[in-house]
Formats: structure tokens, sequence, C-alpha cells
């Protein structure tokens, strides 16, 4: 008995509506996480590296563009171009800053939706546990006051689906938060070491 209770397609059912939007947006979470995850995966941890070498490389006359197709290594090879084409120095600076910009704006892009995920599925969550109260409360008042409440299956179903709901938006907003704030840190930690190393050098 307790494994039909807790079988996938008793959740579901016991969820009732509320479940359709939130398995959406558990989707729809988990294709952004794995979405960032191959970017940063592209992106490489050692940027700044990439640049104190590109930077060093210029300054001892070497004017070969990086051969790998990363983020980082597309931004160095537009470097290398505009200073191939004669860029001075302070102009090639603040190209590099607008394109480490465009960077950061490409990494941040979509995880609002994670922030979105997670503060508005508990909310969803709560939206079906007041169904599910409401719907327990209404078999109660078919019932009678009087009548035995364990003899009402659209009782025991109310509060089940109340339940369930709130469970399962709790469970779809607690990993969207949690992925928010890391992909956040993660992209602002590399970001910020690659603006550094261009600004030291």
């Amino acid at each position: 008995m307790e494994q039909e209770i807790f079988s996938l397609a008793n959740w579901w059912n016991q969820g009732g509506i509320v479940m359709y939007p939130l398995a959406i947006f558990s989707i729809l979470g988990m294709a952004i996480l794995i979405e960032k995850l191959v970017f940063l995966k592209k992106m490489g941890g050692d940027g700044a590296k990439k640049v104190v070498s590109a930077i060093e490389d210029l300054r001892s006359g070497k004017k070969y563009a990086p051969s790998d197709s990363g983020p980082i290594d597309n931004i160095l090879q537009y470097m290398y171009k505009l200073h191939k084409d004669g860029m001075k120095p302070d102009a090639l600076i603040r190209a590099s800053e607008r394109e480490v910009a465009r960077l950061e704006d490409l990494s941040m892009r979509g995880l609002i939706w994670l922030a979105i995920i997670g503060n508005t599925s508990p909310f969803i969550g709560l939206f079906g546990t007041v169904v599910g109260i409401i719907r327990a409360f209404h078999g109660l008042s078919t019932q009678g006051l009087l009548t035995d409440p364990s003899g009402n299956p659209e009782l025991i179903r109310g509060i089940a689906e109340a339940l369930v709901a709130t469970a399962t938006g709790l469970l779809v907003a607690v990993p969207a938060v949690i992925c928010y704030n890391f992909l956040l840190r993660e992209i602002r930690s590399r970001i910020t070491r690659i603006e550094l190393a261009c600004a030291d050098y």
C-alpha cells in the first residue's frame, strides 16, 4: 500500500491541476541548468589565464590568434584582428571591455527564469493547497458536520491534493533557487577574473 501511495502516477493524480505548471517549470529549470553548465564548460575555468597569455603574446610581437572556439577564444580572436588592423592600445582595451560585457550579458541570459521558477513555484503549490482544502471542506459540507470524515473520499482526496501540491511546489522551487545562485556566482566570478586580468595587463 505504501508503495502505491508514493508512486509517480499516484503523486501526479493527487497533486491536482497545479501539477501541470509545476511540471513545466521543472522541465524549463532543468533545461536552463543544462544549457548554462554547457556554456560554462565551453567558457572554461581558465579564462583569465588565456587573457594574460594573449596579452603577453601580443607584447612579445606574436600575432597568432587562439585556435579554440570557446567564448573567450572568440573574443581573443577578435582582439587579435583589431590589433592586426592597427588599433591603438587604448581603443583595444575599450573594445575588449565591450566584448567582455557582451559575454557577461550572454552568460546571464535565461537565469531570470530560474529566479522566477524559484520564487513562484511555492505560491503555485500553495494555490494547490488552498484548492485542496476548499475541496476538503466542500466534501465535509456535503456529508454534514456530524458525519465521520473518514467515510468521505472527497475529503481525503482534497487533503492529499493540498499536501502534494505544496510539496511539489517546494520540490521545484528549492533546486531552482540553488541553481540560480550557483550559476550567478560562477558567471560573475569568471567574468570578474577576466576583467581583472584585462585591467592588470
